[in-house]
């Protein structure tokens, strides 16, 4: 079951992005509409948009990056992959409908393959 504090709606705000990030402690949350994954949001998402002085009531919809790296079924291989190529913290995998259904930390990831 994938915790609460990895999601946020679109139409989230900053102050509550942010806690859910430091809360879970991967660096990004997940944005969902209905179990579809419609982006991420990544601590660096958040520093772009202050350093461009976007409104800090801005929306989830208007910071996530909509070109972000997935899976479709929970594949380790592929995950390291990803996770060396793209140095994310965390992985959604999703169905083709892009409903998530899982998804990889790399803290997980690495205290697997220990």
């Amino acid at each position: 079951m994938i915790k609460d504090y990895f999601l946020v709606s679109k139409n989230e705000k900053l102050n509550s992005i942010i806690e859910k990030i430091l809360i879970n402690g991967h660096r990004t949350v997940i944005v969902v509409e209905k179990k579809k994954v419609l982006g991420l949001i990544s601590e660096g998402d958040i520093l772009k948009a202050l350093l461009y002085k976007k409104n800090v009531n801005v929306s989830a919809i208007n910071l996530m990056n909509k070109s972000f790296k997935f899976l479709m079924k929970k594949d380790d291989k592929e995950a390291k992959k990803i996770f060396q190529k793209h140095l994310c913290s965390l992985i959604p995998v999703v169905n083709s409908n892009m409903i998530l259904k899982d998804l990889f930390t790399l803290e997980k990831f690495l205290l697997k393959i220990k």
